[in-house]
């Protein structure tokens, strides 16, 4: 703490500027870190006054009101310290006269109010969490910068914004009224949406529609209460893409068209595994052809030659056929036809050379000469290998079941697949950039289903609890759940 009129400082290390920004840890190093350099950013380090402690200063002088049954003047307190400050922004007031509006205007009132907030929210805590820590800084400020730009123009895209950010806070506040206003800013953007679609012009080209369209279905599959909406917003933004990109025989060319086709894909790929407890929960079919295109497409459209993939993948990351093998696995595993001998072998030649990367720890993403090695390469190979070790996992289940349906039987615990699956999260065990990186929540929700020695199930539970504490996404509750109630199913306990 400081003393006299001197700020306090901050006694921690605060990294660079940049990494402060996009919350990544700093490795220190002046005058430019690690992680700027492989980036190639203008590495930034913050001033005396960024270091000052703001807890030590004095904390603002809220005016009392009495607010509608939307908020209740605590909990809009609340919401203000945890998003506003944070954000670094100045505090809003309330005008005293909204006690003697009626519900409904002071219900649009207080809307208005926490807009600015709430929009913050998304930019300095949500979107950090939707695209991988290594990809092109493009993709990362090129999309956040078209977002806050094209939200002043696009109702729907503003509205789709709010409605995602407002869940996030929901789940971060456990506050009911916030999942209301997440709902009515969701029903504007389908309203914004639905005008859009009635205007004439080729709508393909529209950047806000598109952009809208997928952060609605970020909110199904990450919020509260639209996930049964997700297969129709997906469906949208396939048919978008179709007559932006699939009708013409060229590559992408620009970063955000890219990331548009990763993330559709890989919403196709999460909505079409859904809930293992209930194979038809969503019941969505996926477009083949669609997939077929994409896959054609992304091969042919590398943005930034001579690197990686993950410098060139925001959304996916890994290889994008350990997603169809495991999407063909999980059909196989639903059919009556799961026995099929020819289609498990065709399966078995597939996964011997993946496995074989596993077991000799091979590098599925080499870097180029001009890239340097980062703690995020880790967690794309180890993502990777869990994805394999899956496979792997069910298709030794596949010709054992029977008629038996549900999420995958446990597995011997000695198996060579669930030692290196417990070494894996074991190395993670502490790391929390590793929990917060997307690609690892199917496969670790996965994996679950087979364990049941207590030291191994503990691990993977410790896992998906992390990944819900540092992300607050209802994918990862919904995949908690089915996990402990299969669990209690079975008698099982840690």
């Amino acid at each position: 703490m400081g003393s006299g009129n001197q700020p306090a400082k901050l006694r921690t290390k605060t990294g660079c500027q940049i990494c402060r920004n996009r919350k990544k840890k700093c490795d220190e190093t002046r005058p430019a870190c690690q992680r700027c350099v492989a980036l190639g950013l203008s590495c930034q380090w913050p001033t005396a006054e960024d270091l000052v402690d703001r807890r030590c200063t004095p904390a603002r002088r809220q005016k009392s009101v009495s607010l509608s049954p939307v908020l209740s003047k605590t909990r809009l307190h609340h919401v203000h310290d945890r998003v506003g400050s944070v954000a670094g922004g100045p505090a809003f007031e309330i005008d005293s006269r909204l006690s003697l509006l009626s519900e409904s205007v002071a219900h649009r009132a207080l809307s208005r109010d926490l807009e600015p907030v709430i929009a913050r929210h998304f930019v300095d805590k949500y979107y950090d969490l939707l695209l991988l820590p290594n990809c092109h800084p493009d993709y990362y400020w090129g999309w956040i910068s078209d977002i806050q730009r094209l939200m002043r123009e696009c109702k729907s895209l503003q509205y789709s914004v709010l409605a995602c950010a407002a869940s996030h806070l929901h789940y971060i506040d456990d506050s009911s009224q916030m999942q209301e206003l997440a709902l009515t800013y969701y029903s504007h953007a389908l309203r914004g949406l639905s005008e859009l679609l009635a205007q004439p012009g080729q709508l393909e080209s529209h950047n806000g529609l598109l952009m809208s369209v997928i952060l609605l279905y970020l909110h199904g599959c990450m919020g509260r209460g639209t996930y049964t909406d997700v297969p129709r917003h997906v469906n949208a933004a396939i048919r978008i893409l179709s007559l932006r990109l699939m009708s013409h025989d060229e590559s992408i060319s620009k970063p955000f068209d890219r990331l548009a086709v990763e993330s559709v894909l890989y919403q196709i790929f999460l909505v079409t595994m859904g809930s293992w407890s209930d194979p038809i929960e969503l019941d969505y079919h996926f477009d083949a052809q669609f997939w077929v295109q994409a896959e054609r497409l992304l091969t042919l459209s590398t943005l930034f030659p001579d690197r990686s993939m993950s410098y060139n993948s925001p959304v996916l990351g890994i290889p994008l056929g350990l997603f169809k093998l495991a999407l063909s696995i999980k059909q196989l595993y639903q059919s009556p036809f799961r026995s099929d001998l020819e289609t498990l072998e065709q399966f078995r030649s597939e996964l011997d050379n993946w496995e074989g990367a596993v077991l000799s720890d091979q590098d599925l993403d080499p870097l180029s000469p001009d890239e340097e090695r980062n703690d995020a390469h880790q967690y794309y190979r180890d993502a990777a290998y869990l994805y394999i070790l899956t496979a792997s996992l069910l298709v030794e289940q596949l010709s054992e079941l029977g008629e038996k349906t549900g999420p995958p039987e446990a597995a011997s615990s000695e198996c060579w697949q669930i030692r290196k699956v417990c070494q894996i999260l074991s190395a993670h065990r502490d790391d929390d950039e590793w929990a917060r990186c997307f690609i690892g929540n199917w496969p670790v929700y996965t994996l679950a289903f087979f364990m049941q020695e207590p030291a191994d199930m503990r691990l993977l539970w410790e896992d998906l609890l992390k990944r819900w504490n540092l992300t607050k996404f209802g994918q990862v509750a919904r995949f908690r759940t089915d996990v402990e109630l299969t669990w209690a199913r079975r008698g099982l306990t840690m």
